[in-house]
């Protein structure tokens, strides 16, 4: 599979093609087609992309051979070759050797250039980074956009000739695979703790001085889709400035960044908790500051973000999946791969949890946040789930879950502790979600549903009169 986003093509997109250089394909496959699958339908094809093509061509992929699979295909023979490149794992020689294709290819047609510290600038998504390029700038560093790139080749002889590279995590930051050895390099992570297992390879495959350096304020469980940059006091020691406090530029980055179409989701990411006593000093801060807060039109509850609930679960034959958010589903629904453990995880409040065995062993001994529910190892099933609280986190939240089963249906929505089980069937897949608990309004009057009117068709409606309140019991 071949993804279209930079990053991927320096490291997704190569991790096969190190048998380009290999004897045995090039004395029995030479005249094979080389076929790849875009990352997803309507994507474009990998030659279309003018940088990743000419990184392919300096790696030998002869063009005429490349075919992407758009629809279903049949081959006699498909030879897939191993990974040289694994995510959050390994690399291997032949990964470093295609490097090094590429990077012999930039030394061999360098030209002398005037940056010697460049500044990478992703841009996309990222508020407040202009301001983090500029205090880049003011230290010497050129700072290269995408439209400044004209070419792989510029920005390969940039790279070469560069004494220290920054950049912001992600795509940007992998260009640092091709400087020369033992280059400074200086990355500013997208959010406090959120560094990328794509990131910590690369820097081993050639000795790097690497330098990783806080300078974010993300808070917001949002994924690819915003991240907030702020002059932090580890980026100006770190360059020798004095630290004088936050400027009101930092907190103006930060408003803006709160006040974007983001802040809906309000989830704040796990990653906060590795800013420890910076974010508290940040916000009480900028409470300081009622006029700039004023000025920006938030509103009453806008500092009021809470954590983010994640959970985990043990599958059969595959073991311990990833950690998934509230309200994201755990495992694939469409295979029968049944559920054997499950652990959750709230920083805000204690959660407990136990699960459903059979009828001779009945119900797990209930545990807490981050303990293991059920067994691992023991090809032992479950069958139920039942969810709940501490006292201080069941004012504040409904805690809501349903389990998908071998027969492809999901169960009702559970709450708050009350027992699900599955009916004997399997689970191939759990979700959860929190839910605010709602206030009740103590000074309505209860209707009684007597003096209502049933139709024929058991329609209940309520002659003359208007409702604010329905509740259903089943």
């Amino acid at each position: 599979m071949f993804y279209h986003v930079w990053g991927h093509v320096i490291t997704d997109n190569i991790r096969r093609l190190w048998f380009l250089n290999n004897d045995v394909f090039r004395n029995e496959f030479k005249n094979c087609p080389i076929v790849y699958i875009p990352w997803f339908s309507g994507s474009r094809p990998i030659d279309s992309m003018p940088d990743a093509r000419r990184l392919l061509e300096i790696l030998g992929v002869d063009f005429n051979r490349l075919r992407p699979i758009t629809q279903p295909t049949r081959f006699d023979k498909i030879i897939m070759f191993d990974d040289s490149y694994v995510f959050n794992s390994y690399f291997t020689n032949e990964y470093r050797e295609m490097i090094d294709r590429v990077r012999n290819f930039a030394l061999k047609n360098r030209t002398p250039t005037s940056s010697k510290k460049i500044y990478f600038f992703y841009g996309k998504n990222q508020i407040g980074e202009e301001r983090l390029a500029e205090y880049f700038k003011s230290k010497g560093y050129e700072i290269i956009t995408h439209e400044k790139r004209a070419n792989f080749d510029e920005e390969l002889n940039l790279l070469i000739n560069c004494e220290s590279f920054a950049s912001t995590g992600g795509s940007c930051a992998h260009n640092s695979v091709f400087l020369r050895d033992n280059m400074e390099t200086i990355f500013i992570p997208r959010a406090a703790g959120g560094l990328t297992g794509y990131q910590e390879r690369l820097n081993q495959v050639h000795p790097l001085n690497a330098n990783y350096i806080d300078s974010t304020m993300s808070i917001f469980n949002v994924g690819h889709d915003s991240y907030c940059f702020i002059i932090s006091e580890q980026l100006k020691r770190f360059f020798g400035d004095k630290w004088n406090g936050y400027e009101e530029e930092d907190f103006k980055t930060f408003l803006d960044y709160v006040n974007s179409p983001i802040r809906k989701c309000r989830r704040i990411s796990n990653h906060v908790k590795n800013y420890n006593t910076v974010f508290k000093d940040f916000m009480a801060q900028l409470k300081r500051h009622k006029d700039l807060i004023a000025s920006y039109n938030m509103p009453s509850d806008w500092d009021t973000f809470r954590s983010v609930m994640n959970y985990q679960t043990y599958v059969h034959t595959k073991g311990w999946g990833s950690w998934i958010n509230e309200n994201q589903v755990s495992d694939e629904i469409d295979k029968k791969l049944d559920i054997q453990a499950i652990k959750i995880n709230f920083p805000k409040y204690k959660v407990y949890y136990s699960v459903y065995y059979n009828e001779e062993e009945g119900w797990s001994q209930e545990v807490t946040t981050g303990q293991v529910a059920g067994t691992t190892g023991k090809r032992k099933s479950i069958y139920g789930l039942r969810i709940r609280f501490d006292e201080a986190g069941a004012k504040e939240f409904d805690i809501l879950y349903r389990m998908h089963t071998f027969d492809g249906e999901w169960t009702p929505w559970a709450k708050n502790g009350e027992n699900l089980y599955s009916h004997k069937q399997r689970l191939n897949a759990i979700q959860i979600k929190l839910e605010p608990v709602k206030s009740v309004d103590t000074n309505a009057k209860e209707f009684n549903y007597t003096q209502s009117f049933l139709t024929e068709n058991n329609e209940i409606y309520l002659q003359g009169q208007r409702q604010n309140i329905i509740q259903l019991n089943f």
